[in-house]
């Protein structure tokens, strides 16, 4: 079980197995009920009291350098890098729907029987949601 501890009271309470990689996390401590604001496994303090009490202009200052501490050179390469890799895997995926309309583009122009087909059948089941999804992904 993942777990990182607490910067305000240095408790080892807090888990972090179930929370996914990128997604930022406000969470209170479970012994102290201070805010920690968690991402990639690296938790800041947030300050209960500016957030609750403090101006605009403090609550801004302050989840400012929170967000500044997330934005070292090293941790923005390995982002980069995920969504680089995400990217490519998404287009790997598209790439035979890619093929198969590249293969209906090469076809050229309608027969009238193809138009007659798909007036007379293939029109009427377009609001079947499992035709649909067979034929148009």
């Amino acid at each position: 079980m993942d777990r990182v501890v607490c910067p305000h009271c240095k408790s080892h309470r807090i888990v972090t197995a179930k929370i996914p990689r990128d997604v930022v996390v406000v969470l209170p401590c479970p012994a102290c009920h201070e805010l920690c604001v968690l991402f990639r496994n690296k938790i800041i303090p947030l300050s209960r009291r500016i957030i609750e009490q403090g101006t605009f202009e403090e609550r801004k200052a302050h989840l400012a350098s929170i967000i500044a501490e997330f934005l070292d050179p090293s941790l923005l390469g390995k982002i980069m890098a995920d969504m680089e890799e995400g990217m490519g895997q998404a287009i790997e995926e598209l790439h035979p729907r890619r093929q198969a309309v590249s293969h209906l583009e090469d076809r050229g122009e309608i027969t009238e029987e193809e138009l007659e087909r798909f007036v007379k059948f293939e029109l009427k089941c377009l609001d079947n949601a499992t035709y649909f999804k067979r034929h148009f992904g």
